[in-house]
């Protein structure tokens, strides 16, 4: 064999070791990181689930499918403009992690942050309604609305609601508090228990870019 030869082998043999290295390096980097979102409350899902957005649109009436998720970690919460306590806290608690981003980084880029609110009560919180609402917390927020979709898509969601018919004749929803994450890939990847607040949520999405860019 050529000398030639022998360096292309020993090139060969050498790299091996070296790719199983680097994967072994990225594997426990990724393990690290889904311990870390773990100590800070996210549940993610041992597969992703990508969604059915059917009959879905955003509070200026525009189709909400899953192209609108594409390139952004989207933070999803299910409630409705009336909500009395846990609805405006968390759109709040989002809205301070998004500014907070904002500052430090200047500008979110292509895979940035979102903020939704996908109403339980699309009987009352029309997409006009929706609008005024979720702009309120951010002017980047959007509010999205379907007229008989949401029920199948909060259960796919791991999402609990149910009317409460009060004494005076309105009602009102006893729902869960979950902040829902949809990944760049337009996935739900998994979800934020409660409690919530500013630096988890920041943290959580720094967590997320870290081990998307691996």
């Amino acid at each position: 064999m050529k000398p030639f030869g022998y360096v292309i082998l020993i090139a060969v043999f050498s790299l091996g070791p070296l790719l199983f290295l680097a994967e072994y390096l990225s594997d426990q980097s990724s393990k690290k990181i889904d311990e870390e979102l773990k100590a800070l409350g996210a549940v993610l899902l041992k597969e992703p689930v990508f969604l059915d957005l059917e009959g879905f649109v955003d509070h200026e009436e525009r189709p909400f499918g899953r192209d609108q998720f594409l390139g952004n970690w989207s933070f999803i919460y299910f409630g409705f403009t009336r909500c009395p306590d846990f609805c405006p806290l968390t759109l709040s608690i989002l809205a301070k992690a998004e500014s907070a981003l904002l500052a430090d980084e200047g500008t979110i880029e292509a895979t940035g942050f979102q903020g939704l609110l996908f109403t339980i009560d699309p009987a009352r919180d029309k997409p006009e309604n929706l609008g005024p609402y979720v702009t309120t917390f951010s002017d980047r927020f959007s509010g999205v609305w379907s007229a008989d979709g949401v029920d199948g898509l909060a259960r796919s969601l791991d999402v609990i609601f149910e009317k409460v018919q009060m004494d005076s004749g309105g009602y009102l929803f006893d729902h869960t508090s979950n902040l829902v994450i949809v990944g760049p890939q337009s996935r739900y990847i998994g979800y934020i228990k409660l409690p919530h607040n500013e630096d988890q949520i920041t943290q959580i999405f720094r967590l997320l870019e870290k081990k998307r860019k691996g």
